[in-house]
């Protein structure tokens, strides 16, 4: 395997092409709601800290949404914590630790971060709310203390920045930016996407 890797290198730096930039997967993986395989992708880069993102999940928006277009639309949630960043990149890299135990896990995690905690929570309360919704605490705070996503969060965060998102809530719905985007707008641009 290290000759073939070798001899790759090689044949790349000999044509004068760059080789391509390995990215870690699990920098990548995103946590999803909804069908995986819908045509219509809802990106939300959101932040912990940020009351409006707060708002709009104690709402139920995204919920019902899912609920209006079953089987055609899918969520997938992404960390920008530049509101309250210290607070926020702290949740972001505890939420992480859970989808290491699960889709679902993140999701049970991530909902319970938004309705009981704000930024006054400590890191003790992040691991205690982990234990209210049936995490494995020994794991989530072996992960938070090896600093395992602190990578993650910044990759999505870079992401985003290279959007240029003005903060959050941002959506996207099949690339389409939306800032600051009312329900209203989502289903506009759901059905502009169904359509095309």
């Amino acid at each position: 395997m290290l000759v073939v890797a070798a001899a790759l290198f090689l044949i790349l730096s000999n044509s004068g092409e760059a080789a391509p930039e390995v990215v870690d997967e699990r920098l990548t993986l995103d946590p999803v709601l909804g069908n995986p395989a819908a045509p219509v992708t809802i990106i939300e880069y959101g932040a912990y800290g940020c009351t409006a993102c707060q708002a709009w999940h104690r709402a139920g928006i995204i919920e019902q949404l899912l609920a209006e277009y079953p089987g055609q639309v899918k969520f997938v949630y992404r960390d920008f914590p530049v509101v309250a960043p210290s607070y926020s990149r702290m949740a972001a890299r505890t939420a992480q630790c859970a989808l290491d135990q699960g889709n679902d896990a993140f999701w049970g995690f991530h909902n319970a971060v938004f309705t009981l905690a704000d930024a006054r929570s400590s890191q003790e309360d992040l691991i205690q709310l982990g234990a209210q919704v049936g995490l494995d605490t020994d794991a989530l705070q072996t992960c938070v203390d090896n600093n395992t996503h602190v990578a993650t969060v910044q990759y999505d965060e870079d992401r985003g920045r290279a959007l240029g998102l003005p903060g959050t809530p941002a959506f996207l719905v099949n690339g389409q930016h939306l800032f600051y985007a009312s329900p209203d707008a989502l289903r506009a641009a759901i059905e502009q996407a169904l359509a095309s």
